[in-house]
């Protein structure tokens, strides 16, 4: 059963055993208190994921012009793909979604195809751009996703 985040999964799964600790309920209070700011963060990257990538594969075209030339459109799909897994996992105020749901496959993907710097240097355009556009409260909810997703791709480059 998929549930707001992880976390609760795992404690809805254990609901046969025992109620749930103070720490459990300092976590959900936690979660619905951190709502807001993540759903501003949400809807940032929903509103401007689109400039977003468009303007980093930009960037990333005057570092690799034949690489971008030849992927361009692959290039836009996995950004943008990521970026609404981060928006998702944001939501969800969970990390683990975001990293067996879209990063580790993903990063296998890239380091089969021998592209890791040059996907990593992408994302680092793409958190660049993003922290230009972002409010501090939001950056600091989504700067984490980019240093998991760069750091995946670093691995392998």
């Amino acid at each position: 059963m998929l549930t707001i985040n992880s976390i609760l999964g795992e404690k809805i799964g254990d609901i046969d055993r025992a109620y749930l600790t103070d720490e459990d309920l300092l976590n959900v209070e936690k979660f619905v208190n951190g709502f807001p700011v993540r759903v501003k963060a949400y809807n940032l990257l929903r509103d401007q994921s689109d400039e977003l990538v468009l303007r980093s594969i930009s960037l990333l075209a005057q570092q690799y012009p034949e690489l971008v030339k030849k992927s361009s459109h692959v290039c836009k799909y996995d950004m943008s793909l990521n970026l609404r897994y981060v928006a998702l996992s944001i939501l969800r105020d969970d990390e683990t979604f975001f990293r067996e749901a879209l990063i580790d496959w993903h990063a296998n993907i890239i380091h089969s195809y021998g592209i890791s710097k040059e996907v990593s240097v992408a994302y680092c355009l793409l958190r660049k751009l993003t922290k230009k556009i972002a409010p501090p409260d939001c950056f600091n909810l989504i700067n984490p996703y980019f240093e998991v997703t760069i750091s995946a791709f670093q691995k392998g480059a």
